[in-house]
């Protein structure tokens, strides 16, 4: 009997996602320009672009034809978790203006910050193939713009309501007419306080009817709402999301990294809890304004920004330790930047002396004095001066980490999976995207392409080989397909890198561990 694999993580998403585009091609702008101010190779900055202009492509006209090119590299052996994605308040919380005319508004920005960095970008390339090769991202851009004047009213915007029935749709379709298509269900809070819908009735219909087509959720908190909403969290006169699935077993995905996509609103209505000044604080009606602009130069930032205060797996351990018996998924892993600095013990290379000095009263004496052995006080900094092989690295690291001077989401979200209270708790290695340039021989020729498998094998070599089956237990294999094709890896590719670098164990994370994620019977 041929074995089942999952890819726990994936999209389907069709031609309405203009906007993820759009924003992937600024963060890819803006990430070039700062590759320039070091030292990079030509092949590395024409992979950068060629990404770029991968991504202003045309996509596919339906969801179906993209699952069905996902489903050509995967022979039909994988089961997939298409996941929705709600955004019709990711654009703003209140109700002032027409929020297709606000998005209108927003996506021109887009274009004019774009268009303000290409010839910044241009100025510093000095190869002039390289500055060429910018231009079809220039002409992209403008038929790009020229095409959503002229939209007529009647088209799908990604934050129309409209386009979340259109998700739902076809996301049924897909589940109906594939047996190997099992999706999740997006929920955002704010569509039961803006619309009215009873949240828990919805969902009862969507996924324990008889003829229901999906078979988890997915929650996207830095989209604008806290992980503890009460409509999730419940309350004391009616149950939470998250009471249901753990009566019934539903499986979440959540988005846990700091990165990805966030809210583009400045300000932001919120129940429930945040992430602050590094604490936890329960708020009600809270009314905060953030530092970064979504639409500017600063987009990683916003993103961080939001991602800190909505999404920090400190929020999420309250989740769990209301509902310990929650079977949730932490997506990501943290991201693979945080999964990198955390197997490889990276040491910041510069604290505030301010900053370390309000964590003093977590470290014993001795443990301050470690510290500062490593590290020469400069006016307002500490920099760091020493450098000392894996063991010693590792040992500071976690004093560092244990006193809060390192917040590290992976190490996070691996302590709260391992931990046995909670049983069902799991993460998922999806949308690794640290990698470098290979050459595929073809027919005599080199080919370049983007592979991962170098971090990835030192991740399964310096990590996953040294946890106990248990910790291996709660590790899951995802693509973020298509997502993942704005990060480099072509899916073939990715798949081949995972393939490679876990060997024989792909079948724990790729098999095994997903069909207990989505309680499915084992033979």
């Amino acid at each position: 009997m041929m074995k089942t694999y999952y890819d726990i993580h994936c999209h389907v998403f069709n031609r309405d996602v203009i906007i993820r585009r759009l924003v992937n091609v600024v963060q890819s702008l803006v990430s070039i320009k700062d590759m320039l101010k070091g030292e990079v190779t030509e092949a590395d900055l024409k992979l950068k672009i060629e990404g770029i202009n991968r991504t202003l492509e045309d996509v596919l006209d339906s969801s179906e034809d993209v699952f069905l090119v996902l489903n050509k590299v995967y022979k039909g052996q994988f089961v997939t978790t298409p996941l929705m994605f709600d955004l019709t308040f990711a654009d703003d919380n209140d109700d002032d203006e027409h929020g297709n005319i606000r998005y209108r508004r927003r996506i021109k920005l887009i274009f004019k910050l774009a268009a303000k960095l290409i010839p910044i970008v241009k100025f510093k390339i000095k190869d002039r193939e390289l500055r060429k090769a910018l231009d079809p991202i220039r002409d992209g851009l403008k038929k790009f713009a020229d095409k959503f004047d002229k939209k007529s009213d009647e088209e799908v915007e990604i934050f129309d309501d409209a386009n979340y029935a259109q998700q739902i749709a076809d996301l049924e379709f897909l589940s109906e007419k594939y047996n190997s298509v099992k999706p999740f269900f997006s929920v955002d809070p704010r569509r039961e306080y803006k619309t009215g819908t009873n949240m828990l009735n919805l969902l009862k219909e969507k996924l324990l009817d008889d003829n229901a087509k999906f078979a988890g959720i997915k929650l996207y908190s830095p989209a604008g709402f806290s992980p503890t909403d009460p409509v999730l969290m419940g309350n004391d006169t009616q149950d939470g999301v998250y009471a249901l699935c753990e009566k019934n077993k539903i499986p979440l995905t959540v988005h846990n990294s700091d990165a990805g996509f966030a809210c583009l609103s400045k300000d932001l209505l919120i129940n429930g809890h945040i992430y602050l000044n590094d604490e936890i604080k329960a708020v009600q009606n809270y009314k905060h304004t953030f530092e970064y602009d979504f639409f500017s130069l600063k987009a990683s930032e916003a993103i961080q920004e939001r991602a800190c205060l909505l999404n920090h797996p400190k929020i999420w351990r309250l989740v769990l330790e209301k509902y310990p018996n929650l079977t949730i998924n932490f997506a990501h892993f943290g991201g693979a930047g945080q999964i990198m600095e955390y197997i490889d013990y990276i040491l910041p290379e510069k604290i505030e002396i301010k900053t370390f000095e309000k964590y003093l009263a977590n470290l014993s004496e001795v443990h301050k004095n470690l510290v500062e052995t490593v590290y020469e006080r400069k006016r307002k900094y500490l920099y760091l001066i020493k450098y000392m092989v894996y063991t010693d690295r590792a040992k500071i690291w976690n004093i560092m980490y244990s006193c809060g001077l390192i917040d590290n989401w992976a190490k996070a979200i691996f302590e709260t999976v391992r931990n046995i209270k909670y049983p069902n708790a799991y993460t998922d290695v999806s949308c690794f995207s640290i990698g470098e340039l290979i050459n595929l021989p073809d027919d005599n020729v080199d080919i370049p392409v983007f592979s991962i498998k170098t971090e990835l094998k030192k991740f399964v070599r310096d990590f996953f080989n040294t946890i106990s089956d248990y910790e291996k237990s709660k590790i899951m294999y995802g693509s973020d397909y298509y997502l993942t094709q704005f990060f480099g890896p072509t899916m073939e590719q990715y798949l081949s890198d995972f393939k490679e670098s876990f060997g024989d164990d792909f079948d724990i994370i790729a098999s095994k561990n997903p069909e207990r994620f989505l309680n499915i019977d084992q033979v």
